[in-house]
């Protein structure tokens, strides 16, 4: 080897080791700084015919696994869709009460039983029913605040889906700017390690707010996806935007027609093409599909909850069931039933035998057309067969109605002003009309039966019916839920329900009979509360029902706080392994810096002998 040639392999092993001191500098610099990755420069031998000439060393380089890279933002998701859904669980929670709590749903209505315990005992006694009306005001109090907290909080949970959209646009946006910038160093000096750093901030926070795939290119841009598969930066950024709305009510709802949708959403636009992201699925982890399924599921169910306890309460103390009267036509047998006092809402309830089969129908007052036929889930009782009737008509064309819905061998006719006869096809041994009543929500309270409307339908004071007209009487009810502003006008009728004979004040039978639809009476209650199935929904007293929802809540908070608990588990372990990978070690930097000294004074050295020999070939032949 030539001096030169020991002198070119001296200078690039000075500037090699220049390089690496550089590097550690950095890292030991930028140990703590959130985001930075280890890096380190490889070297490789020059060679010129087969023989080594020098070092070449390459740029600052990152060691990242991508694989674990991505296990750990796809936990990062999750721990935050977990942390998401359980911030707003807890404050469900909290307004609801425990279930053992005076101040809780179950607790009010634990003391509004009491009162009436008392009423019964000394109904004459004005300030008892007064109470009982107080009592019954907390307890209207009590679903309107719940119900007010949850449309709150969907509309807090639309809020943040405007900022975390917009969060997520700028974080696109970023990325896109920093993919030029990489590709540009890779395309000159071939420096990109530290933007790359800056790029994967801008993705895991991006990570965060939604699940999504990252593919690197060759060039060391990376394309993004979302988890269903819709490009949200290929060559360009895809624009993301979010139609927030300002207030939010019961019927506040999401629907993938744009014509039936009251809430934002998000769309994906890309050139000329848009894409609703939530109608089609693009979201399955992370803040925005958590306050996505928070807006549209997780709190709508909460709020059915309010409104099913609001409905059955409300039904469980007024309605009355009037057994129909035994009638005939000839040989055909059955019974009838006056309908002149049903409300939109109210039910025939009919039971037959055909065949040695029997079947119970539920036929429904119905005076919105639009909405029919009703399916047999508009009832709770999942065995019935629901059958809904325009009532607008004449009651003709309702009895012909009635005989196209059921089956020949059940005959409806209207033998008088609003009666409705059903009886059977007269044929001995073919058919049988077990039973047929009516089920009413008086308007009236006196003279009506034992039951009453204790509770209304808003400030209008409309009578509960459960009317199914107009997307439904049920829906918000808990929001709407009032006193009968009559019985606080005269509280005496809280015991007085009949004129003629008329009522001692002191008669305690309707206190009884409405303790009794309180605590002992049954009843079935809708599956889409999420409290039991639909092949098997919740039956039980209001009060059961009552705690069956505090309880229900407190779990679902529960299991949202342990979710957290088991995520963050997770999403710290992989952390840790991926700080472990990519992380800065102070005491690995400074043991390589100690090599890089010893490497960096030797091939001085070298240099300082090439120089002295260099004086010594000069002064020869001096």
């Amino acid at each position: 080897m030539t001096l030169t040639n020991a002198l070119n392999s001296s200078i690039s092993g000075l500037k090699a080791t220049q390089a690496g001191i550089d590097i550690v500098s950095r890292n030991i610099a930028n140990a703590s700084t959130p985001g930075y990755s280890r890096k380190s420069v490889t070297t490789s031998s020059v060679l010129a015919n087969g023989q080594s000439i020098g070092v070449a060393f390459s740029a600052a380089q990152r060691d990242i696994d991508i694989f674990q890279q991505q296990q750990l933002r796809i936990s990062r998701a999750d721990t935050i869709a977990s942390q998401t859904l359980s911030t707003y669980l807890n404050r469900i929670d909290s307004a609801l009460g425990a279930p053992e709590s005076g101040l809780s749903l179950a607790g009010r209505l634990a003391d509004l039983t009491t009162a009436f315990q008392s009423l019964a005992t000394t109904p004459e006694n004005a300030s008892i029913r007064a109470n009982v009306l107080a009592e019954a005001d907390d307890f209207a109090d009590a679903l309107n605040g719940s119900s007010e907290l949850v449309q709150q909080l969907r509309l807090e949970a639309e809020h943040g889906l405007a900022n975390a959209v917009r969060e997520a646009n700028e974080q696109l946006k970023r990325v896109a700017s920093l993919n030029n910038q990489i590709v540009l160093g890779h395309a000159t000096t071939g420096e990109a390690a530290d933007l790359e750093d800056q790029r994967d901030l801008a993705i895991d926070r991006l990570s965060q707010l939604m699940d999504i795939n990252v593919v690197s290119r060759d060039d060391g841009a990376v394309s993004l996806f979302t988890g269903g598969g819709f490009a949200l930066l290929d060559s360009t950024s895809a624009d993301i935007s979010f139609d927030e709305r300002t207030s939010i009510g019961t019927t506040s709802l999401y629907n993938s027609d744009p014509a039936l949708r009251n809430v934002g959403t998000i769309t994906l636009t890309s050139g000329t093409t848009k894409i609703d992201l939530i109608a089609s699925g693009a979201f399955r982890s992370g803040e925005i599909a958590a306050l996505i399924n928070l807006r549209d599921n997780v709190l709508p169910e909460a709020q059915a909850q309010l409104d099913e306890l609001a409905s059955e309460l409300i039904l469980s103390l007024s309605a009355e069931t009037t057994a129909g009267t035994a009638a005939t036509a000839g040989a055909a047998t059955g019974f009838e039933v006056d309908t002149a006092s049903l409300l939109s809402g109210n039910t025939i309830n009919l039971t037959y035998t055909i065949g040695g089969t029997s079947t119970t129908v539920t036929i429904i007052k119905v005076e919105d057309p639009s909405i029919l036929p009703l399916a047999n889930s508009a009832t709770n009782n999942p065995n019935d067969i629901v059958i809904g009737i325009d009532w607008t008509q004449s009651i003709g064309d309702i009895v012909n109605d009635l005989n196209a819905a059921l089956p020949a061998e059940v005959v409806v006719s209207n033998p008088s002003g609003t009666l409705l006869r059903f009886v059977d096809d007269g044929v001995a041994g073919t058919s049988d009309i077990d039973a047929l009543s009516t089920t009413v929500t008086p308007s009236a309270l006196i003279d009506a039966g034992t039951g009453i409307a204790l509770f209304v339908d808003g400030n209008a004071q409309r009578i509960y019916s459960n009317s199914l007209d107009n997307g439904g009487q049920k829906q918000g009810l808990a929001h709407r839920i009032r006193v009968n502003q009559s019985l606080v006008a005269d509280n005496s009728l809280l015991v007085v329900y009949n004129t003629s004979p008329a009522t001692d004040i002191g008669d305690p039978t309707r206190p009884l009979d409405l303790i009794a639809r309180l605590t002992s009476n049954s009843r079935t209650y809708a599956s889409d509360s999420g409290i039991g199935s639909s092949t098997s929904p919740f039956s039980g007293t209001i009060d059961s029902f009552t705690r069956r929802i505090v309880d229900f809540q407190s779990t679902q908070a529960a299991n949202a706080e342990n979710a957290v608990e088991s995520n963050k588990i997770v999403s710290d372990t992989l952390q840790a392994r991926f700080n472990e990978s990519v992380g800065v070690d102070i005491d690995t930097e400074l043991s390589d810096l100690l090599i890089l000294e010893t490497a960096y004074a030797a091939n001085a050295r070298i240099l300082s002998t090439i120089k002295d020999l260099m004086d010594i070939m000069l002064t020869i032949g001096r």
